[in-house]
């Protein structure tokens, strides 16, 4: 079996590193010296008359968002820059859901409420996708 993949001490004989490596990618953290923290952010999503909010930016890095929406009888939905309460993800008010975003990706937020609505958002890097690309 271990014929099949390597030694896993030798990092050129894993799995993971078969076939060549993507052209202009570098280990998570090589630019900086370590990986990206975990931010946790709250963010006020606007009602539908606005635009949507940004609420996760675009960065190199794959990444884990966990979304939890207030317990009020309104809706937030999530999406990209075009998301409205028409075409968009609702979320469950209360409950943490979860979002994996590739590199180079934004999520829009929006709500059907008439004032602004407070997200809890808490945004992790994908360790386990341990590349990232130049912008």
């Amino acid at each position: 079996m271990s014929e099949l993949l390597g030694e896993p001490s030798l990092p050129k004989q894993t799995a993971a590193e078969a076939g060549q490596p993507q052209p202009n990618s570098v280990p998570l953290g090589t630019y900086t010296g370590a990986p990206p923290p975990t931010q946790f952010r709250s963010i006020q999503v606007a009602p539908p008359t606005l635009p949507a909010v940004c609420i996760v930016p675009v960065t190199r890095e794959n990444r884990f968002v966990t979304l939890i929406a207030p317990l009020v009888a309104f809706t937030i939905f999530i999406g990209g820059p075009d998301v409205n309460p028409n075409a968009g993800m609702p979320l469950t008010a209360g409950i943490p859901y979860e979002v994996s975003l590739p590199g180079n990706q934004a999520l829009y937020a929006v709500s059907n409420a008439p004032v602004f609505l407070r997200l809890s958002v808490q945004v992790a890097a994908a360790m386990s996708s341990d590349l990232e690309r130049r912008r």
